[in-house]
């Protein structure tokens, strides 16, 4: 296929149109006269750093950091984005109304070809989310933890002999998945759902992960083909739909029926259904399900990608260093007698200091090397406090690297992996740590995404011993800037009864 369209002249015609486009673009691009950071120097016009920004991001962040200092630009994919560093993440975050996170290419491929009808009003979307977890967490505390016995027990199981998972990330999917699932849709045909969000999540690491050839020439082009496949997996939408129909039916007419003797259920979709607007009267047809669906959707895929990826490193890391092991095992133990075996509130989750400590170290040191980038929308260009300026348009990312190998921030020898550096929980906001991001635009399931780890971690370790494969395995993957999901096979772990 690819030999025939190589010989076909159209497809030439094609390939020599787009690249005489991009010359043109660049050579006609027009030079700013503003006191820009300086720009790592780059071998190869148009091409710039795009290639190492794809195969060695690290290197050439530290590379250009060293060379430049905090602040610099990077040509990548035929633009300028702009690295800022510790120093200067102030300017990000408390300028919000500066620079824009959903005009980011990552926050655009979610907002506007996946999830649209969640992104229209966004704001609303998080804050439903938010509150959510902020009013309800506590209460559907024992919810969540016999849903992770339950996934633990169905996708670990028995291990009376050691059983090797080669993959350790798709088992923690599949067990953040199938609570999340049960958290928002409840068990209405899982596998049905299940399957689907796999296919999702898998067409959207494809296409969030995808090399942005085309963007030499205009984004436009890129987020096109990018997201051709996720355009048209409309029909996860339409399942959820049809299942939290039956629900809602099921609700209303009990509702009326009962009066004011019935009793809401404590989950997400009634939580929108308190909601006026979301649902304005007892019909089940005037109820916003594309809006509905769309947040449902957002929070399972998170579980399955992100969120898994990284409590994966957590346990991989919990395999690896038995010098924490006995500490981490001896406080599960002390925790699970004071409750009974069972967490009923987040006070409950919050005696695990230990653990938490440890999650968060592992989180650090498997991060990101970048933040996820925001647009800068002042009407012509926004001034640093450093006095460095760039023009509206341009996209600025946090050099996470540095902010999470420094020792002013971090504490001594910040390369290495010490739990007890950290004196705070990993849901708490400080310059240090920004997994969860900063601002109004924080991420509004973090309490939710760092319970659901500890309490995994939590019930692996009261059930299971564990250790690594390979002695010396460095399973860190990183896809561009992002923290992919850890190596399979070099995250080699082996589980084994504990009893």
């Amino acid at each position: 296929m690819f030999k025939i369209l190589i010989e076909n002249t159209y497809f030439q015609s094609l390939i020599i149109g787009l690249i005489a486009a991009l010359v043109y673009f660049h050579l006609t691009r027009k030079r700013s006269k503003l006191n820009e950071p300086p720009i790592v120097n780059y071998r190869f016009p148009i091409i710039g750093h795009t290639l190492r920004f794809i195969n060695d991001c690290e290197k050439l962040i530290v590379e250009s950091r060293e060379k430049h200092g905090e602040i610099y630009s990077l040509y990548v994919f035929g633009e300028l984005i702009t690295i800022v560093g510790k120093d200067s993440i102030g300017d990000l975050y408390r300028r919000e109304n500066d620079f824009d996170f959903y005009s980011g290419p990552e926050a655009r491929l979610v907002g506007k070809y996946i999830f649209a009808d969640a992104f229209n009003d966004s704001n609303k979307s998080l804050k439903f989310m938010k509150d959510f977890f902020n009013v309800n967490l506590n209460n559907i505390m024992d919810q969540i933890e016999q849903n992770v016995i339950k996934g633990i027990n169905i996708y670990i199981g028995e291990c009376i002999e050691p059983k090797v998972f080669n993959d350790s990330h798709e088992a923690l999917r599949n067990i953040f998945a199938f609570v999340a699932m049960n958290l928002f849709v409840g068990m209405w045909s899982y596998e049905e759902i299940f399957e689907l969000f796999k296919n999702l999540v898998s067409s959207f690491v494809k296409a969030f992960y995808a090399p942005k050839i085309l963007s030499f020439v205009h984004p436009w082009l890129h987020d096109q083909i990018a997201t051709f496949s996720l355009r048209y997996i409309s029909n996860y939408k339409q399942i959820i739909i049809k299942h939290i129909k039956l629900i809602i039916k099921k609700r209303f007419r009990e509702k009326k029926k009962l009066g004011d003797a019935w009793i809401a259920p404590i989950d997400v979709l009634q939580f929108f259904l308190n909601d006026p607007e979301i649902a304005p009267d007892l019909d089940p047809n005037n109820v916003n399900c594309n809006m509905i669906a769309d947040v449902i959707g957002i929070f399972i895929l998170a579980a399955m990608s992100s969120t898994s990826y990284r409590a994966s490193y957590a346990l991989y890391e919990l395999a690896k260093r038995k010098e924490d092991w006995h500490e981490l095992y001896q406080e599960a133990q002390e925790i699970n007698k004071q409750c009974n075996g069972n967490f009923k509130t987040c006070n409950d989750i919050n005696k695990m200091v230990k653990l938490d400590r440890f999650i968060k170290e592992a989180f650090r040191l498997n991060a990101d090397i970048l933040g996820l980038p925001r647009q800068c929308v002042t009407e012509s260009h926004y001034t640093f406090t450093n006095g460095y300026q760039i023009p509206s348009g341009r996209m600025v990312s946090v050099d996470v690297l540095e902010l999470y190998l420094n020792e002013k921030l971090q504490g001594p020898k910040p390369k290495e992996f010490n739990p007890s550096r950290h004196n705070s929980s990993a849901t708490k906001l400080n310059r240090n740590f920004l997994l969860f991001g900063h601002g109004k635009h924080i991420c509004p399931g973090r309490n939710y995404a760092v319970t659901l780890t500890k309490l995994t971690l939590h019930h692996i370790m009261l059930k299971y011993n564990l250790r690594t494969k390979f002695e010396n395995g460095v399973p860190r993957n990183h896809l561009g800037f992002f923290i992919g999901p850890a190596k399979p096979c070099e995250s080699s772990i082996i589980f084994e009864n504990s009893d």
